[in-house]
């Protein structure tokens, strides 16, 4: 997950900027005990176990919620994912880690189906049971 996606998510769930010192910044929450420090990452991705430990300190779960099943697969390159949906046609994207691909496709299948909701394109009903698929990468048919 890249920094400003973090703090996005941050945001979302109620997380306002308390501090700024140099690269460093402190985020709060009404009610929430906790300050949460995050250091400025620039445009990189933000290593994943101090996202979960910034999602975790901020009580941010970390169930999927996903409202479509979705592959994630695997490349030689170990920084470099694809994924796809099986029950929303056209729906892809790549990552740089199995979490990132889950971030992007959460966020990414909202906007894909809000796209096709305003071209009255069909839009598949939400399966009651999802489920992540994280697999080697076939290898790519051959185009004539």
């Amino acid at each position: 997950m890249r920094f400003s996606e973090l703090i996005r998510l941050l945001e979302t769930n109620g997380f306002r900027l308390l501090r700024e010192k140099g690269s460093i910044r402190y985020y709060a929450k009404l009610g929430h005990e906790r300050l949460i420090r995050v250091d400025y990452h620039g445009a990189k991705e933000v290593p994943t176990g101090t996202c979960h430990a910034i999602l975790k300190a901020a009580g941010i779960g970390v169930m999927l919620d996903l409202k479509y099943s979705l592959v994630i697969e695997a490349t030689e390159d170990p920084e470099f994912f694809g994924f796809f949906s099986p029950d929303l046609e056209g729906f892809t994207g790549v990552g740089n880690s199995v979490e990132d691909c889950l971030y992007k496709a959460k966020w990414g299948m909202n906007d894909h189906v809000e796209l096709l909701r305003e071209r009255d394109l069909l839009v598949p009903p939400p399966n009651p049971a999802p489920t992540v698929l994280v697999r080697n990468a076939e290898p790519a048919l051959a185009v004539a």
